[in-house]
């Protein structure tokens, strides 16, 4: 053991020294024996790892956190064993930093250099530890690194650190082969405020408005305040669609709410642009710039939303993240309008009912299918508004139609099952019909089988509320649900409709046409009407009334059509059977002498948006299926619905005879197939070199057909 005590004679003067540097110098120094035992202190070092009141000499630092009297010097005490044992195996001398925490809750940070002693055999004879304290250094560079790399305001992040941390993020990532998401948020209207009430006011606002923020992120996401209305987001280990997007929503909705600034009650709403890496790039340059161009797009259509950045997005996406931000407007905006499909006898051919269809207007993308939008709409709790709004539009109309004369016939509405089994469901129907002065046998509902399924019991007694006013029920879509036809047995519906895709598939297979006998035969047999829906072809006709199915609906006899049209059905009366069909061959004859070379099967290509409302636009591509190809255009056809507008350029690739061909320019005229599919005819920009290199690739093709380009 090392005694201080032996020595020479002129150890005294040693002493006293000693003495003096251990009780009057504001430094830590330990002395430690070869088995790590305290053997002398200074009066600092005393004070910090909490001994002044224990005898600590020729104990190890495990033996006096076992006897300290305050929990943070048990720890440092178990800590420095630990830092103690590193400095004997590295046989050299180790600098770091140690942070003392202290029981008024404080920390001091010192500036530690241990230093081990061996003898000439190597084996261990002292351990001498020396620190610093440099805590008002520490406290001056972190005040320092607060002015440079955060915002002053909000104590957010700043521009520079956000720079960092996203430099960073994408070694990590790269790295890791994670992918990660940035945003771009704008706020909507701040210069306004600021402007009107003043910096002061402003400045409390960005604080609001960077807690808010807060509540909505998690702790390991960065948020930074990049200067004036802007704030950036990295959510690391992240992709769009399953965090950025219900994010986006989420900031989108709170933000919303108000703000009391200076007495004043402020509405304020975000802008916000989403790209990820690395799909939409891979540097810091990259990633921001994309993100700032989603951004502006967002604020562009109209402020209070989200855009993703569209590199990979293609056309039905794209569609669909424009019509989720549009939505709310649409009601607002008065964008919805009813559509209405006749019902027929087919025995007759007269009009024996119609059913109500809503569609969207949209400003951008023409009219939209409620298959688009509805499940959009359940999410966003708009659907009691516009399912209330439809209702309240049918029976207006059907009011006006009797007030005109017009003879009139039941007219249905499609009820999802949240709002049929809903308590207000049946008082907001009889609202309806009480207002308008209707007979309720002119308004039919119809549910699909998910609502029977949801709760039964409520379902058998709306059912039966709603017959016992007047009002008929039928069951839509059936044969899709479970069990389908028990449930016959159970609901007193006056009508089934025979789900389409059952219809689709007359003169296909076999099996589902047995599938559709079944299901005829024993809904007749209930003394229940049945009616077939999507019959778009004379054989699917020809089938169903074998089977004595009197009643159906469907392309063959007409689509869907606005009220004004289907006033002049109602007036007639009665529909020849194929009318329509013979319409739409009339309208693709004419179409079809414009263009030369006609492809059985189509041919395949790929089709993207290259500019959108005069804007360029960066998209994935979608499949299509071109039909037919000539010098000034082609004709393909989709399952996504495009808008006819003469500002939305499309580009569309394919191969003909082993050569690639990209053809450019803007739709003509739509023509809808049936409710998935959509043909379209395209013209193509002026571009001469274009329509020679056609000219040599389909004048052979189309010679070989009996055709002439």
């Amino acid at each position: 053991m090392l005694n201080l005590e032996n020595g020479k004679a002129d150890s005294q003067s040693l002493k006293e020294l000693l003495q003096v540097l251990f009780h009057d110098l504001p430094d830590l120094l330990i002395f430690k024996d070869e088995e790590n035992r305290w053997m002398a202190a200074s009066k600092f070092a005393q004070q910090l790892f909490g001994l002044e009141n224990i005898q600590y000499i020729g104990k190890t630092s495990q033996e006096l956190a076992e006897v300290a009297e305050v929990e943070p010097y048990r720890e440092i005490l178990l800590s420095r064993q630990e830092a103690d044992e590193k400095v004997w195996r590295a046989k050299k001398t180790i600098r770091s930093e140690m942070v003392f925490p202290q029981v008024n809750g404080r920390s001091v940070v010192l500036d530690v250099i241990s230093t081990p002693l061996f003898f000439p055999d190597g084996s261990r004879k002292a351990l001498v530890i020396i620190g610093r304290d440099i805590t008002e250094q520490k406290l001056a560079e972190k005040k320092n690194y607060q002015l440079a790399f955060y915002d002053r305001l909000t104590q957010l992040p700043n521009r520079f650190k956000f720079e960092q941390e996203l430099e960073n993020m994408i070694e990590r990532a790269r790295a890791d082969g994670q992918s990660f998401v940035m945003m771009s948020l704008d706020i909507d209207r701040y210069k306004h405020v600021y402007d009107s009430l003043g910096p002061v006011a402003g400045n409390r606002l960005i604080v609001e408005i960077s807690q808010r923020l807060k509540e909505c992120l998690e702790q390991d996401w960065l948020l930074a305040y990049m200067g004036e209305d802007q704030f950036s987001i990295l959510i690391p280990e992240a992709d769009v669609e399953e965090t950025a997007v219900p994010v986006a929503r989420k900031l989108n909705e709170n933000m919303r709410r108000a703000y009391y600034v200076n007495e004043f009650e402020l509405f304020i709403s975000v802008s916000i642009g989403i790209c990820s890496f690395p799909r939409d790039g891979e540097d810091a340059q990259t990633l921001m710039k994309h993100a700032d161009i989603a951004l502006n797009l967002a604020k562009e259509k109209g402020r209070n939303r989200y855009q993703v950045y569209g590199t990979d997005m293609d056309v039905a996406t794209f569609k669909a993240f424009t019509i989720e931000n549009d939505l709310k407007k649409a009601l607002l905006f008065n964008q919805f309008e009813v559509y209405y499909q006749p019902k027929i006898d087919v025995e007759t051919g007269r009009i024996v009912g119609g059913e109500a269809l809503l569609r969207w207007n949209h400003p951008e993308w023409g009219l939209i299918s409620p298959r688009e939008f509805i499940p959009i709409a359940e999410e966003t709790q708009l659907m009691d508004f516009i399912g209330r709004w439809v209702k309240e539009t049918v029976c207006k109309q059907i009011r006006q139609w009797l007030d005109d004369g017009i003879p009139m016939v039941p007219i249905s509405v499609n009820i999802s099952a949240k709002r049929f089994l809903k308590k207000s469901f049946i008082s907001n129907v009889k609202r309806i019909l009480q207002e308008t002065g209707l007979d309720p046998s002119l308004l039919e509902i119809e549910i699909t089988e998910s609502a029977l399924m949801e709760n039964e019991e409520l379902a058998a007694e709306v059912i039966r509320e709603l017959r016992e006013f007047g009002v008929k029920v039928s069951l839509d879509d059936f044969g899709t649900g479970y069990s389908a036809l028990s449930y016959l047995t159970h609901y007193k519906v006056d009508a089934i409709k025979i789900d389409r895709s059952f219809i689709k598939e007359i003169g296909v297979n076999e099996q589902n046409e047995l599938v559709t006998k079944g299901i005829i035969r024993l809904v007749q047999s209930l003394k229940i009407d049945v009616i077939a829906e999507g019959v778009e072809t004379p054989e699917q006709l020809r089938f169903l009334r074998k089977l004595k199915c009197r009643y159906v609906q469907g392309y063959l006899f007409s689509k869907p059509v606005p009220a004004q049209e289907f006033t002049e059905l109602l007036m007639k009366g009665r529909i020849e059977v194929g009318a329509q069909l013979s319409r739409q061959e009339n309208e693709s004859a004419d179409r079809r002498q414009h263009y030369r070379a006609h492809f059985s099967p189509p041919l395949l290509g790929e089709m993207t948006i290259l500019k959108f409302m005069g804007r360029e636009i960066r998209l994935g591509k979608t499949e299509v299926h071109i039909e037919d190809i000539g010098l000034d255009g082609i004709s393909f056809t989709s399952t996504v619905k495009l808008a006819v507008r003469p500002d939305m350029v499309l580009g569309v690739e394919t191969v003909i005879m082993g050569q690639p061909v990209r053809f450019v320019g803007s739709l003509l005229w739509h023509e809808e197939r049936d409710s998935d599919l959509h043909h379209y005819g395209m013209e193509f920009e002026q571009d001469a070199e274009l329509q020679d290199i056609l000219a040599q690739v389909l004048d052979p093709l189309a010679n070989s057909r009996g055709e002439h380009v």
